[in-house]
């Protein structure tokens, strides 16, 4: 029941169309409708041409997924499973909204809300490799979310145990469950990612 309940309140935050709530109320603008369509901080600041536009939907979508793993573990069950469902269900949420025709963004804004609420290592990882792909290889975005989001997964798998475990706080999370999370939450990014 713990775990239907977790999805289910997780996946619904997700939902919350920030950038489409704020592209709408500031500038009358659908994400969904123009640009790469996608319901995201990038687009929302693309089609809009407004900076504070995008930095207040990246801030908004990550609040959701803090928000999500907040109420999963503080609320529902202090299990570090929990966390993890909390933080994977949201995404999903986001990405593939229900009420938007299961469209939605790219998951990257509410997937770092949910990590910085215990770890910051995944996202600082995935930061790393995004800034190299882009740097070196090819100054293009949309490159190195990709390749950023494909490989974040296989370090995060073949990294010590004990690197994630002195960076935890706040929750406890064990490195089996960051495994889990790593590679579930990089396919349902890199999913959103190849989405036209």
């Amino acid at each position: 029941m713990n775990f239907a309940l977790t999805f289910i309140i997780s996946y619904l935050i997700g939902c919350i169309p920030s950038a489409l709530i704020v592209s709408k109320f500031f500038a009358g603008k659908n994400p969904g409708d123009d640009g790469s369509h996608s319901y995201g901080a990038m687009n929302s600041y693309e089609i809009t041409g407004k900076k504070y536009i995008g930095i207040l939907v990246f801030i908004l979508d990550c609040a959701k997924g803090a928000l999500a793993t907040t109420i999963a573990y503080n609320i529902i069950f202090p299990k570090s499973i929990y966390i993890v469902i909390a933080a994977i269900s949201v995404v999903v949420g986001h990405c593939f909204n229900v009420f938007l025709k299961f469209r939605g963004g790219r998951g990257l804004a509410t997937s770092l809300g949910a990590v910085l609420t215990f770890n910051p290592i995944i996202a600082v990882i995935w930061g790393f490799v995004w800034f190299l792909f882009w740097r070196i290889i090819k100054k293009d975005v949309h490159f190195a979310n990709t390749w950023a989001t494909l490989i974040t997964p296989l370090v995060v798998y073949g990294a010590p145990g004990y690197v994630f475990f002195y960076a935890n706080y706040n929750y406890y999370v064990t490195y089996y469950d960051y495994r889990i999370f790593a590679i579930i939450l990089c396919t349902i990014i890199f999913g959103a990612l190849l989405r036209k």
